[in-house]
């Protein structure tokens, strides 16, 4: 895997990831999202691989591309960006993962084993990021020196295996930097990390969800910490950061020098039955960037029902159907409710990346990023989680 940048020492950067193991006509244009997905289905999309099945999967043997049917490259990571963990447990011997059943602790060898078995194109390295855990107060100094010296120790020990692994050894890896919203403890990481051996960098463990207060105070620090730690990193190296997913925070770690994100934001809306009205660069502009289901009854006038989401959309749900279908699904509790507001999100997140890369292909990223603020969801409506109410494969 290669990450080619078109302009060296220019902020924000652009470029694009190539020549993937076994995915050759396969490229990925950056700025860009990774496509999230849970257990390797993507939500709402693919239902049936909801649930864990892990002794199939690993009795199948030909890793998770093939297992789940995406026929595209994965990327695994330690942790679901939309899963907040319940309490801090990391230790120095393993890393925890909040499973159906709850506290899974995974320690080194369970992880590699995890990687040989996915058979990815790409693995995060594991990392204590319990420094973005929601708390009244961002980590101490100790806490962040912690988290940097047990991430280190993660890497010690995964390489043991890599060594000794000849699969292991053939999937490359991304280098996590830990450190909270230390900033001097972030630099001690970095200056401590091999990033010889890696394919690129994840910045996790960032702390912006406060318990009380305002978050625009933590994000201002994390946005000061980014732009001095990219600036210290290998520029070969693509950048991906996690839980930060609001479209114009992105666009400002964008600046800061970061490439790839999570890919949650589609499905983050979708579970709020929200819509976004994404229009940069349309024909049609709308008096809202986003719409929420289902609609009012005040709202539930004739013309909903000859309207699509979006107008000038080119996705499915728009192609077909209708506001007033997509709200009475929503009211009903329907299953396809979730699958063509999943659709329209999808396609409205992949529009605002593709206008990113223009705008800083034409010199127009101020301009794009003062324009992303109006698509700010508020925090509140985006917690709502729609999708409990609904039956999936026999989940309540």
């Amino acid at each position: 895997m290669k990450f080619k940048l078109s302009c060296l020492d220019i902020l924000p950067r652009s470029g694009c990831i190539c020549q993937i193991d076994n995915y050759s006509d396969v490229s990925l244009a950056t700025p860009n999202c990774l496509l999230y997905t849970k257990f390797g289905s993507s939500l709402y999309l693919t239902l049936p691989l909801r649930r864990e099945r892990f002794k199939v999967f690993r009795k199948f043997g030909k890793g998770l591309a093939q297992y789940s049917g995406l026929g595209l490259p994965v990327v695994l990571f330690q942790n679901d960006p939309t899963e907040a963990a319940v309490t801090r447990a990391v230790d120095k011997a393993s890393i925890q993962v909040w499973a159906v059943g709850g506290r899974l602790p995974v320690n080194m060898k369970q992880y590699a084993d995890c990687v040989v078995d996915a058979l990815p194109v790409a693995f995060q390295m594991p990392v204590d990021n319990e420094t973005s855990f929601p708390d009244v107060s961002p980590p101490t100094k100790k806490r962040c020196q912690k988290s940097v010296q047990r991430t280190k120790s993660y890497a010690h020990m995964i390489e043991e295996f890599v060594v000794s692994n000849e699969k292991l050894r053939k999937i490359p890896s991304l280098i996590s930097v830990a450190g909270g919203n230390d900033l001097d403890q972030r630099l001690r990481g970095i200056a401590s990390m091999d990033f010889s051996r890696g394919s690129g960098v994840v910045l996790d463990g960032f702390f912006h969800e406060p318990l009380e207060g305002d978050r625009l105070s933590h994000l201002e620090t994390v946005f000061s910490i980014l732009s001095s730690i990219c600036s210290g990193l290998p520029p070969h190296l693509p950048r991906f950061l996690t839980n930060l997913w609001q479209p114009d925070e992105v666009v400002r770690a964008c600046l800061c020098g970061v490439d790839l994100f999570d890919g949650s934001l589609p499905f983050r809306l979708t579970r709020s039955g929200i819509a976004w009205l994404y229009t940069a660069y349309r024909k049609e502009m709308v008096s809202s960037p986003w719409m929420c289901f289902p609609l009012q009854a005040e709202e539930l006038k004739a013309e909903v029902y000859r309207q699509p989401i979006q107008p000038d959309c080119p996705c499915f749900a728009c192609q077909r159907h209708n506001q007033g279908y997509v709200s009475h699904l929503h009211s009903v509790n329907e299953m396809l409710a979730h699958i063509l507001l999943m659709i329209h999100n999808s396609t409205q997140c992949y529009a605002f990346f593709a206008d990113l890369r223009e705008a800083i292909a034409n010199g127009r990223v101020d301009e794009f990023a003062e324009m992303s603020k109006t698509h700010h969801f508020p925090e509140d409506l985006v917690r709502i989680d729609l999708t409990t109410k609904t039956l999936q494969n026999g989940d309540a």
